[in-house]
């Protein structure tokens, strides 16, 4: 294995060591939640797109 082989496969190493460190990290500061009911529905239902005219009369 030549020099330029054996260092690249040392810096994917650390690569996969600091991907999986920052994966915990984030994990930590922002945790994962399941939504509600309300909101799995209001994911998953599809809404129509308000047009301009529409939505200036709703802020009026």
């Amino acid at each position: 294995m030549s020099e330029v082989e054996a260092t690249l496969r040392e810096i994917r190493e650390e690569l996969r060591e600091i991907r999986l460190l920052y994966k915990e990290l984030i994990e930590r500061l922002i945790p994962v939640e399941e939504p509600l009911s309300d909101e799995k529905e209001a994911i998953e239902s599809s809404d129509e797109t308000v047009g301009e005219e529409e939505l200036l009369k709703a802020l009026d």
